[in-house]
């Protein structure tokens, strides 16, 4: 696999997980679509009345990604309290998978931006898989969206990357950090994942992705071809995304029902939720944890540059005061500065660096400079940045043949 000039083609990435849902739906549908899937409930033995039950539907999709169908026969909505109360409605579906990964079986590449058409595509496929019509996916309620974004990375950069934004902190988040291959920070409105796709797909993709497409190919191995012929097909392709993703920093924005409620002022459909919104939450959200913006400022992070980026903009005795500010930063992190300047003057200086296009994560100050270093000085995670994959993978066409739809439903 390869890619093709940027000219060429429209900026693959975008949408991710969704989950949607349906309007009111006749009982009879939710019925069918119940008896595919499994319950598990809660039962009183000496009375036989059922506590709870919950049924899920999980739809093996195209590639044998998996798509989880909920039936609901409750509804929730908020008291005056502010608590949710949960009561008996008409019947509906709760729905939530991988974009990404229903329609192509996986998300190192391909993914889809329009939001309508994605989820139109996921509704097509359900119908197939389900054997049942369901409602245009316009008035679908959207309860979360993901929003991601690739950039082209040597997976040694990607690991420096890692190591240099260990300081990296979100305002009244609690960060969780993997090594050098993840940062996690979840939050009530939105949920920020920062993580090298190589391992994550090594992890928990490719085992299944062989079994699908070797299954595949096996149905289809021509007339005389060797034992192997399907085995050595499927590994080649994996072997071919694995060599993508390990060359891929992934920055992904979830979008939580608070938040688009919020925004909205209204549980938002899915015709209201365009490319330009998704894309402004993604910036703002990158924006607030690594205090680095969109790009109208070229940011530095190296001593000696930061240097003269502060004495062009400020006085002798301000720029000197902000280096040192930013040398503190750049060695001890936020928290620990916070605790060393009073709150008015830790925030004034640093607004002044983050105005000023200076950057504290992945400094020269904590990376040691070695022959070979391979994460760019200039790079960000942000959408500016001119490592983001902005071109789409031309597949060798003995990898991308297709008969007919995988039709897995379990």
């Amino acid at each position: 696999m390869s890619e093709i000039p940027f000219n060429q083609v429209k900026t693959p990435m975008g949408l991710d997980t969704v989950r949607l849902k349906s309007p009111y739906m006749h009982r009879s549908i939710v019925d069918r679509i119940k008896a595919q899937g499994e319950s598990y409930c809660r039962m009183q033995n000496d009375t036989g009345e059922i506590v709870w039950e919950i049924t899920r539907t999980n739809l093996r999709g195209s590639f044998d990604s998996r798509i989880m169908v909920k039936p609901m026969y409750e509804d929730c909505t908020k008291s005056k309290s502010g608590k949710p109360e949960w009561h008996v409605s008409d019947p509906y579906l709760i729905v939530e998978c991988s974009v990404a990964k229903a329609i192509n079986g996986q998300n190192v590449y391909g993914v889809v931006e329009d939001m309508q058409g994605a989820c139109e595509r996921v509704r097509a496929l359900l119908q197939q898989l389900l054997g049942v019509t369901l409602p245009p996916v316009a008035n679908w309620t959207v309860q979360r969206v993901d929003w991601a974004e690739n950039f082209q990375l040597p997976y040694q950069a990607v690991q420096e990357f890692f190591e240099g934004i260990y300081h990296v902190a979100f305002p009244r988040r609690k960060m969780q950090k993997y090594s050098n291959e993840s940062i996690f920070v979840p939050g009530t409105t939105t949920t920020i994942k920062l993580y090298h796709k190589g391992p994550e797909f090594q992890k928990n993709d490719r085992k299944r992705l062989f079994h699908v497409l070797r299954s595949e190919y096996q149905q289809n191995r021509p007339n005389g071809a060797p034992v192997e012929w399907a085995n050595n097909k499927a590994s080649r392709r994996l072997t071919a995304l694995q060599r993508l993703a390990n060359n891929r920093l992934r920055a992904e924005v979830e979008l939580h029902a608070e938040k688009l409620d919020y925004d909205f002022g209204h549980k938002p459909k899915v015709r209201e939720i365009t490319t330009e919104y998704l894309q402004a939450v993604f910036d703002k959200e990158i924006h607030r944890l690594l205090r680095e913006g969109s790009g109208a400022v070229q940011i530095v992070r190296t001593s000696m540059a930061v240097r003269d980026r502060l004495d062009a903009r400020f006085t002798q005795e301000l720029a000197g005061l902000l280096h040192g500010f930013w040398l503190g930063l750049a060695t001890h992190g936020e928290d620990d500065m916070k605790k060393r300047f009073t709150r008015p003057t830790f925030y004034r200086r640093r607004k002044q660096l983050v105005d000023s296009g200076v950057s504290w994560l992945a400094t020269d100050m904590q990376l040691i400079e070695r022959q070979g270093q391979m994460l760019p000085a200039d790079f960000s995670p942000v959408r500016a940045n001119p490592r983001r994959c902005k071109c789409l993978v031309r597949e060798v066409p003995a990898f991308s043949y297709e008969r007919g739809l995988l039709q897995l439903a379990t």
